[in-house]
């Protein structure tokens, strides 16, 4: 096989917006607005202040915008900020291959477009060369890395991050594959959130967008890196897994992987979705109480069990979010799972939520060939004997049960919703919907901002109320 950082990096080369199908540039839009949305809530949440108050403390060279404050700073940081605040609220697109690619490629995409007053097919063009080099770089170790303890996103990001950078700046073959050599050398990123919490998790985001940004203008600048990067004896492949998930070779099918990307539709680690949605269906279905529950069994796959089933009683927000328990406690108790349920610190211990999570029991089932190991069989034990059962295969917001732009632009008025006037989010949508016409993104950038008042930073110690999502 072909050593694969050449390999990857003609491949980025040689992407041009031209040659986009159309339904790429609009799913790649549809990533756009969504990312939208959670950045700009993130921009009001305690968990994440602390990389902004960093970079504004930096007071850098203003090139690129900080959602929500509307402060600049350059555009590495701008990135690092602004993907920060879009992982905050677990509520970011997600891909069965590559993590959170949205989080990461496109925070670092409209930070240098802006600061190169770069226009939207070129902006568009450099998303899809993330999306894609995300993927194809480490899709062959992606779960195995992810049972190793290795949060396989911010392994992959500082390449996704690298290839839209190198593709935005029109770097040279040879330095691309610098770029991904220089990458290499800044992954990092271990899970341990799931298993007890911390917020650092929110961080993972936007460091992978600084440092794989920065890899690539330090390539730019001269500086080299292995070629052997990802199949080396010392490469990324070896070291962190113990075996591929599949021939390396076997992902080079020619499709745009952008296209799989999974659209969240509940802000919960995506592993334990096919399991909210199936507990909605069974209270929709029968009207069940949370009082009338004896016990609830939720069969769900071996990833599931590792990433989303150890947390039963969180003490922070990540927690809550990597808890199965909590989610189907929340979905039976509230009668849904809402962002703001999630962030309220009472309800991680509230007796009535706890006492449906103590009552969850998580179950592995192999995952079926050719099936998603995000779905979830749920069934749920009355106190009378009665047993109700639902299996999701498949969660809402996945490629194959996928979300239309109706429901994207719903989820971003949703996020958005109290924190900007209708008008504004209105010129969001309006612009995101004509991105490939836009001549320079900074257009995009300006609308970015939240109203006086949210923006100040001292208010940030006593963060809005904002309507529930």
């Amino acid at each position: 096989m072909e050593s694969m950082a050449p390999r990857l990096a003609r491949h980025v080369k040689a992407l041009t917006y031209e040659t986009l199908p159309a339904q790429v540039v609009e799913i790649a839009k549809r990533c756009v607005l969504d990312y939208l949305g959670v950045m700009l809530r993130g921009s009001t949440l305690p968990q994440v202040q602390a990389p902004y108050a960093l970079v504004r403390d930096m007071a850098a060279r203003p090139e690129s915008t900080i959602g929500g404050y509307g402060v600049k700073t350059t555009a590495a940081y701008a990135a690092y900020v602004n993907g920060t605040f879009g992982h905050s609220c677990e509520f970011d697109d997600g891909h069965a291959l590559g993590g959170h690619p949205g989080v990461v490629v496109i925070p670092t995409v409209l930070a240098l477009a802006e600061a190169g007053q770069r226009s939207g097919k070129e902006t568009i063009n450099a998303i899809v060369a993330g999306y894609e080099t995300m993927v194809l770089s480490l899709a062959c170790i992606h779960t195995a890395s992810l049972h190793l303890g290795w949060h396989a996103m911010k392994i992959q990001g500082v390449f996704g991050a690298a290839g839209a950078t190198a593709k935005l700046l029109d770097l040279e073959e040879g330095e691309i594959v610098n770029a991904f050599g220089i990458a290499g050398s800044e992954v990092s990123g271990v899970m341990e959130y799931d298993q007890s919490g911390g917020e650092v998790k929110r961080l993972h985001a936007g460091s992978t967008a600084r440092l794989g940004m920065q890899s690539a203008q330090l390539a730019h600048h001269g500086l080299t890196g292995p070629s052997t990067i990802f199949e080396g004896k010392r490469g990324i492949w070896r070291m962190y897994s113990d075996k591929f998930d599949a021939d390396p070779e076997s992902f080079w099918t020619g499709q745009f992987y952008i296209l799989d990307t999974i659209v969240k539709m509940s802000p919960a680690v995506g592993t334990v979705h096919g399991a909210i949605d199936a507990a909605h269906e069974i209270r929709r279905r029968h009207g069940v109480k949370a009082e009338d529950i004896a016990k609830i069994d939720a069969y769900v796959s071996a990833l599931t069990m590792d990433h989303g089933a150890s947390i039963v009683r969180p003490h922070d927000c990540i927690g809550a979010q990597f808890s199965l328990a909590f989610s189907l406690g929340l979905s039976f108790v509230k009668g849904a799972n809402l962002l703001t349920d999630y962030l309220e610190p009472s309800n991680w211990s509230d007796p009535a939520i706890m006492a449906i999570a103590e009552k969850v029991t998580p179950i592995e089932r192999p995952t079926a060939p050719g099936a998603s190991v995000l779905g979830a069989l749920v069934k749920v034990t009355l106190k009378d004997g009665q047993v109700l059962e639902f299996d999701q295969p498949l969660p809402r917001g996945h490629p194959k049960n996928p979300p239309s732009m109706a429901d994207v632009e719903a989820k971003f008025r949703g996020l958005v919703g109290g924190l900007l006037p209708d008008a504004q989010a209105d010129a969001i949508v309006a612009a995101v919907a004509k991105l490939e016409a836009m001549d320079d993104v900074s257009e995009l950038m300006k609308l970015l901002v939240l109203p006086q008042g949210l923006t100040d930073p001292k208010s940030r110690d006593h963060p809005p109320k904002i309507p529930a999502i």
